[in-house]
């Protein structure tokens, strides 16, 4: 074969100078602009309008498996979003009819959330609900959010406005760096512009010169620092005026960490300057009754800081479960911790809850330490101050999460800041790998070898078995008194989210999913005359989630034997 050198030369040069010119952040972003129309058509956008009729999302907070992006959040939803493009930032407006999937029945019993959502970002950041978006009632409208969804829901905006992203990065030119951003996952190379005071960057298809995605960095609890991104494909032609056309990307995606997708939409038709009607994007909350509480009547300023990271705040609010921050006026007398058998041989085993019912864990106290269930985020915090006030000389020692949703390990970052060490079956190791930059001790169990700690008084075991209900990493926790004294009666099981205790014959809860838990704690030797504790429910017993473990298997339809409750208790 005879190869033309001198073209191959040429190439090479041609090649190589693409790679030095891109170096020049000015350089990159005009090609992007002008893979996208160029600066004139671009310039003349002043609003925008997004039909989709296909809008799915999915919740990284509550996934079975460990390592994949399994739940459903949003089957299915049809949305228009608009955009008016100003010299001071830009409105935003949602109208999304939203359908959620049977999983959220319980936050969601219609399965509905419909709303009208209107974001104004700049100096004067407003997001407000004029039509539902409440969490626990959404057929009402929610009005202006709090100041941490504010946040969350105005850099939303900015960051999915591709077009506004363009012209910022088009003002600043002098503040843009240039970098090259590897995505480990499928191995391709984007060059990247970022802007650092907007905490966005803008990654580049080589060739086409498209936009591949916004980026924006953030800390994550348990994955650490982490990147989120908007990303743009396939795009196709916008004509708008006379003879101008610019590109549009059809598809767009929430893409965390490079390869959980969260939301994504199809864009089913792009309008260029469309006719808003007069105060489209203006904000109109519902009228405030005499002496309300001024929260979803009047506008607050945005506002994120590390107790309420954008991370939390995403997960919570797309899943339609944020309800505002938590205990922000508490203080410890609002932690409320009682024996779980008032007047009994052990009360050393105890409820705790924080606030109110509605979340319920156990603290089991040793002669060297406390051990604790579950980590909810935020009333760690206070639990932790509880306990320097209350348990002098002692601290927790172990924390028990029951799984790896974010509702019940929100808060294990706090715990393990302060010396405990983390107990969890092996499966969940590397999930964990990355709180407190992996500084803290674990404690690792297994189906054949569950965890167990003890003393002259009390014990305390953690069962996982592979194939678990409702988490890959699941487990149940039981505590009882030592074989020195043991009674069956003075037995209780903790349990998440499985088994929800509640008031009438009716379970509240799912028995398929409840019958593997029986089955394994039968299976264990757990007696009948135990007590369940869930960390939520509705019974007259406890603080409010606790009920007999035989009557829950009543209500499920499983007979429940009758054991010595010592089988793996005492080796007997």
């Amino acid at each position: 074969m005879k190869v033309n050198v001198g073209l191959f030369v040429l190439y090479v040069l041609i090649r190589g100078g693409e790679c030095t010119d891109n170096a020049k952040p000015s350089v990159l972003l005009d090609r992007v602009v002008n893979a996208l129309g160029g600066a004139a058509a671009l310039g003349d956008v002043k609003g925008l309008s997004l039909e989709s009729s296909l809008f799915r999302s999915r919740a990284l907070f509550q996934n079975y498996n460990l390592a994949d992006n399994d739940q459903i959040t949003a089957t299915a939803a049809k949305q228009t979003i608009s955009f008016q493009f100003n010299k001071d930032g830009l409105n935003q407006r949602i109208d999304r009819d939203l359908t959620y999937d049977d999983y959220w029945r319980y936050a969601h019993p219609t399965l509905k959330n419909d709303y009208t959502l209107v974001v104004q970002t700049g100096s004067n950041a407003t997001a407000c609900f004029n039509k539902g978006g409440a969490a626990d009632h959404p057929a009402v409208p929610w009005g202006y959010a709090d100041s941490y969804l504010t946040d969350y829901l105005v850099h939303s905006a900015e960051q999915s406005a591709l077009l506004d992203v363009l012209n910022r990065f088009r003002a600043s030119k002098s503040e843009l760096t240039y970098s090259v951003t590897h995505n480990k996952a499928s191995r391709v190379d984007y060059p990247t512009l970022s802007h650092p005071k907007l905490n966005l960057q803008l990654l580049v298809r080589n060739g086409t010169w498209l936009p591949y995605a916004v980026r924006s960095t953030e800390v994550h609890g348990v994955f650490g620092l982490s990147t989120n991104d908007i990303v743009f494909s396939n795009y196709f032609d916008v004509k708008f005026g006379q003879s101008k056309t610019i590109k549009y990307p059809k598809l767009i995606q929430t893409v965390y960490n490079d390869v959980y997708i969260l939301e994504d939409m199809v864009v089913s038709n792009a309008t260029v300057n469309p006719a808003f009607p007069n105060d489209f994007f203006k904000a109109v909350p519902q009228q405030a009754p005499p002496n309300a509480p001024g929260d979803p009547y009047h506008s607050h300023p945005p506002h994120t800081d590390n107790n309420y990271p954008r991370s939390e705040v995403h997960e919570f609010y797309e899943s339609g479960l944020w309800y505002g921050p938590f205990g922000i006026n508490l203080n410890t007398s609002a932690v409320n911790v009682k024996p779980v058998f008032p007047g009994g041989n052990v009360p050393q085993i105890q409820n705790l809850c924080v606030g109110g019912p509605g979340y319920t864990q156990l603290l089991i106290e040793f002669d060297d330490g406390l051990v604790i269930t579950d980590a909810p985020a935020h009333r760690s915090k206070l639990i932790l101050q509880w306990v320097k006030e209350n348990k002098k000389g002692k601290k927790i020692t172990h924390v028990v999460p029951s799984h790896h949703h974010r509702d019940h390990t929100g808060g294990i970052g706090d715990y393990l800041a302060a010396g405990a060490k983390l107990v969890i079956p092996e499966v969940a190791r590397d999930y964990y790998r990355k709180v407190n930059n992996g500084k803290f001790d674990v404690v690792t169990y297994s189906q054949e070898k569950p965890f167990l700690k003890k003393d002259k008084n009390v014990q305390f075991m953690s069962f996982w078995r592979d194939e678990n209900p409702h988490a890959r990493d699941w487990v149940y926790s039981v505590a009882g008194p030592a074989c020195s004294n043991f009674n069956k009666s003075e037995v209780v099981v903790f349990n998440a989210d499985v088994i929800n205790p509640n008031f009438g014959p009716v379970p509240n809860w799912d028995t398929a999913e409840a019958m593997p838990f029986f089955l394994d704690v039968v299976r264990q030797g757990i007696p009948r005359e135990a007590t369940l504790v869930g960390t939520h429910g509705a019974t007259p017993l406890g603080l409010g989630s606790q009920d007999a473990l035989a009557h829950l298997a009543d209500l499920a339809g499983f007979s429940y034997p009758s054991l010595s409750g010592t089988e793996k208790w005492c080796g007997k």
